[in-house]
């Protein structure tokens, strides 16, 4: 009897269960301290260790006690094995919104973090020089970049996603806008100058070429070519329309990172120290086949952010990792491409091919044996 009686409760709980049309009972039970799906993707739930770490703090130097420095500028080749976490993975993004598609769990690449965080206004771009028109109609060499004199331009009253004209500068450092050539120009001939519209990234710009400021207002800009042409019907100017498409960086065309570095000996803690200064992301020009310095970063303002990021470590799936933590135990290799010098030249000026690189070595080789030489008694 108590057989049958226990064959009757089987067949009854297996009836509840698969009367709900296979898809199993519905107060499914949630483990404690797990999040409202249930699910978990690994062991633990990442979300607190990150928000206690810290940037790895650095020691104060006075004045007094920098009694001996060097300046460095140096290249991380991303195309290095070691260099690797700095180059993976590769997220996939819209060239045209910079909208991501897919990432790796729980990582990013360093210029995934470092384009979102200057477009969330957490760091500053710092474009590389300015070009100036000269008499001739040339441009200058873009310099001063390492000197972080070029920021983009920011509203502090507003929020970093509501300032247009930051957003724009710094659309122009991750990014570019070429000319759509299968539209066709709309011209709209009224006499006098020609006032070209222009469509990017969703909005005309309008070039004021014989107008004063006052006579164009930027609030009547539209993305409608007839309203356009409603707006500036009363100008004496020929306005033509011109489609252009943004075209945003994406991480796998970053080839090289650029550091600014300074040496130097602390007489106070007696140690060979390095501070990294900035870092600038780099790539390959399709247009000139040359490498082009996006935008350079302030290093110490960036750790704030890096902290909060990990980077690929071979030896551990923990994730313990960070980038800043990366970068201040220098677990990555570097070539000395510029010193601080009389002539102020970059060893590429003087030095070829594979003596370019013994020239590297010999930089480095300076510094090792200056620490050597402060104990050598």
């Amino acid at each position: 009897m108590k057989t049958l009686f226990n064959l009757l409760i089987v067949c009854l709980v297996g009836f509840t269960t698969f009367s709900q049309g296979g898809i199993g009972p519905s107060n499914v039970i949630i483990p404690n301290g797990q999040p409202a799906s249930g699910v978990i993707d690994g062991v633990y739930e990442k979300r607190d260790v990150l928000a206690k770490k810290r940037a790895i703090p650095v020691e104060h130097v006075r004045e007094s006690d920098y009694i001996w420095g060097k300046r460095t500028w140096s290249y991380i080749d991303l195309r290095e094995k070691i260099n690797h976490p700095l180059y993976y993975p590769h997220e996939t993004m819209k060239p045209t919104s910079g909208e991501v598609l897919q990432t790796a769990q729980g990582r990013y690449s360093l210029f995934f973090v470092l384009r979102n965080a200057m477009l969330n206004g957490q760091i500053m771009g710092y474009a590389d020089g300015l070009e100036k028109n000269l008499s001739k109609g040339n441009f200058d060499e873009r310099i001063g970049g390492d000197a972080f004199i070029y920021p983009a331009k920011r509203d502090y009253t507003l929020s970093a996603q509501n300032d247009a004209k930051y957003q724009t500068d710094i659309n122009n450092m991750i990014g570019t806008v070429k000319a759509d050539d299968q539209a066709s120009p709309k011209t709209l001939v009224v006499g006098g100058n020609a006032i070209p519209v222009y469509y990017k990234i969703g909005k005309p710009i309008v070039d004021k070429v014989g107008m004063t400021a006052n006579e164009f207002d930027a609030s009547s800009e539209t993305t409608d070519a007839n309203e356009a042409e409603k707006d500036l019907a009363g100008f004496p100017a020929q306005v033509s329309y011109k489609l252009e498409i943004p075209n945003f960086y994406q991480p796998n065309q970053i080839v090289k990172y650029l550091l600014k570095e300074d040496w130097f000996f602390d007489k106070e803690r007696s140690v060979l120290d390095v501070r990294i200064i900035g870092m600038a992301p780099v790539i390959i020009d399709s247009t000139s086949s040359k490498e082009k310095i996006l935008f350079w970063v302030y290093f110490p303002q960036v750790r704030d952010v890096l902290k909060n990021f990990y980077a690929f470590d071979a030896k551990s799936t923990v994730g313990g990792n960070t980038f800043d933590h990366l970068f201040m135990t220098r677990r990555f290799n570097s070539v000395v491409y510029k010193e601080s010098s009389l002539y102020d030249r970059k060893v590429e000026d003087y030095r070829f091919g594979a003596d370019a690189l013994y020239e590297s070595e010999k930089v480095k080789n300076t510094i090792r044996t200056f620490e050597h030489d402060v104990w050598n008694f």
